[in-house]
């Protein structure tokens, strides 16, 4: 089982099933939560989260095995795999991304952290503070190593999501190659020989985390998909879903390859 999340309407249906309610229930329960906010003049999200908790520790009556997962990326049209590969494996191995870099000079290499390489020479990225290299520490590892592969948990609203703008047009990392290239040429080489898609994903719960909730069980994780899909459908009751501000982020533990056969669909955008 799996909370369906592309719509809010199979939210809505999957929240029913998965807690053996019905949808005057579901609008019971998020009038409470409400009403509980029109009453203090601050109104903490943790509270909200806390009391859908609650209920549905309670009313959870269904294991829920699979998470959706919506990946977008741009890809070059000579990439004819489906799977989900983590940073350090596109960057450093042989992919067709790290072909096409190589034409602008640039190459990779592991060693502690992600290294960097214009024409066979090591970008020193301590060496300055500007704001492309505080970027692309940070992206490639040099404090703290996260390069799992990341999509969100709900597509009902991903065209609004920030990140649907920045990585529309190519991967976030080469909004900072500026410093060392001619990005607009790189830029523009990448978008005409490439497409942009909407992945989606049906993977098994015990195979992904949650941004900032990483010390979830598998059981806590079940709760939390279906806490959050409350609070998805709150917003569309009494708030907004307009800047899709609120999708939970979710990737691949211990950097695991997310592999095709999972995929649901892939879709052009």
């Amino acid at each position: 089982m799996y909370i369906k999340t592309s719509s809010q309407q199979l939210i809505q249906q999957s929240i029913c099933e998965v807690l053996n309610i019905n949808k005057e229930e579901i609008d019971d329960l998020l009038e409470t939560s409400y009403k509980f906010q029109k009453d203090h003049s601050i109104f903490i999200l943790d509270d909200q989260y806390d009391y859908f908790m609650d209920y549905v520790k309670e009313h959870l009556c269904i294991n829920i095995d699979y998470v959706s997962f919506y990946h977008l990326s741009r890809r070059l049209n000579d990439n004819k795999g489906d799977n989900g590969y983590n940073l350090d494996n596109v960057l450093c191995n042989d992919t067709s991304l790290s072909r096409f870099l190589k034409r602008y000079g640039f190459t990779f290499k592991h060693d502690q952290y992600i290294r960097m390489y214009l024409n066979e020479k090591e970008i020193n990225l301590n060496e300055s503070n500007d704001y492309s290299s505080i970027f692309l520490r940070q992206i490639l590892g040099y404090n703290y190593q996260d390069y799992s592969f990341k999509g969100f948990a709900f597509s009902d609203a991903i065209e609004k999501n920030e990140i649907y703008e920045i990585v529309k047009d190519g991967p976030e990392l080469f909004g900072y190659l500026f410093s060392f290239v001619n990005s607009d040429e790189l830029l523009e080489d990448f978008i005409f020989n490439s497409k942009f898609y909407k992945f989606e994903y049906l993977v098994p719960i015990e195979q992904i985390y949650f941004e900032n909730y990483e010390e979830l069980t598998n059981e806590e994780k079940q709760y939390h998909i279906v806490v959050k899909s409350l609070q998805r459908l709150y917003a569309y009751k009494y708030d907004s879903v307009d800047y899709d501000d609120d999708n939970p982020v979710i990737g691949m533990i211990d950097d695991l390859t997310l592999g095709s056969q999972y995929l649901v669909s892939k879709t052009e955008i």
